[in-house]
């Protein structure tokens, strides 16, 4: 296992999406229509990208960590393990869901809408986790 507890996933996954929110990219999250959730399992997590007006907060989402957790309109429930080599882009994602490695509830067709932003994050999450001293987490392939 990557991830040593719930504190661990958030220190690392959690603190890995809130350095997206500056990106344009993050402004994407609205076309998805609502919240999206990461429910991790070993160790249990939750995660959810909840969408803001920039207007008004000067953001496209905001990061909620831990319970409670607002309803979402996606969810994507996973070993943290898996989550740590998607947001490297080591894993396919159309088969991670036909293996249920990956299982997604919601509008799925919302959410490949994010698919083509996605090849320009993925670099970014091998030196989030550098910089945060954790380089075991890094994938070779």
């Amino acid at each position: 296992m990557y991830f040593s507890d719930t504190e661990d996933v958030y220190r690392v996954l959690g603190s890995f999406f809130e350095s997206l929110i500056p990106l344009p990219q993050a402004a994407l999250i609205h076309k998805v229509g609502g919240v999206v959730a990461f429910r991790f399992h070993h160790p249990e997590a939750r995660i959810a990208w909840v969408p803001e007006d920039p207007a008004q907060t000067g953001r496209d989402f905001r990061v909620v960590l831990g319970e409670p957790q607002p309803e979402p309109l996606l969810a994507f429930d996973q070993d943290a393990d898996l989550a740590n080599r998607f947001w490297q882009g080591k894993l396919d994602l159309a088969q991670a869901l036909s293996r249920q490695q990956i299982r997604a509830s919601g509008p799925l067709s919302r959410a490949m809408k994010l698919l083509p932003s996605l090849d320009d994050i993925y670099p970014l999450y091998p030196e989030h986790v550098r910089r945060l001293g954790r380089p075991e987490l890094v994938v070779e392939l």
